[in-house]
């Protein structure tokens, strides 16, 4: 019993250790978004500014930026976005929309994303944001965890994860 709660304590230490700086550019291209979390639900919920639809991702480390392409849908009129941000350091990323937005990926394969963003919008409210994006709609359940995981160690609930796939019909690209 000790050694599968000591198990299970550094499996979960080992999720919050922040990834070794990878290479992001190899996973440049089309991206979808799957589920997010947030400390204040009316950012990511129907007509908000950060349900987003993303639709791709490129990272460019020769000029230091990141371009991000994506729908939001407000009144049920989906509205297309093109943002770019620059490179901080490591994986982290600055980008302006809709406030000043700092993301950082906390994990990364070759169909997920794993992403946590902090807003500061123009009153400046903080909100904490988590997000899980795929290749597709099918996310592997260790994937999901590992959000889950990502998302609580940012001190969101569980119940502040909405599912994004079933909203999304925004043209695809």
């Amino acid at each position: 019993m000790k050694s599968l709660l000591l198990s299970l304590v550094l499996g979960l230490v080992c999720a919050q250790e922040p990834q070794p700086e990878q290479d992001l550019f190899e996973l440049s291209g089309k991206w979808t978004t799957n589920y997010i979390g947030s400390s204040d639900l009316e950012k990511i919920g129907a007509n908000a500014p950060f349900q987003v639809f993303m639709r791709s991702i490129v990272f460019d480390d020769q000029e230091s930026k990141v371009y991000v392409d994506f729908f939001r849908k407000e009144n049920g009129i989906c509205e297309e976005f093109s943002l770019s941000g620059t490179k901080l350091e490591g994986n982290t990323y600055d980008v302006d929309y809709v406030g000043d937005n700092r993301f950082v990926i906390n994990y990364a394969s070759e169909t997920a994303l794993i992403l946590t963003n902090i807003n500061v919008d123009e009153e400046g409210n903080k909100t904490v944001m988590t997000g899980l994006l795929g290749k597709g709609t099918d996310i592997e359940d260790l994937e999901i965890e590992k959000f889950k995981e990502v998302t609580r160690a940012n001190g969101i609930p569980e119940e502040n994860i909405v599912n994004i796939i079933g909203r999304d019909d925004c043209p695809a690209k």
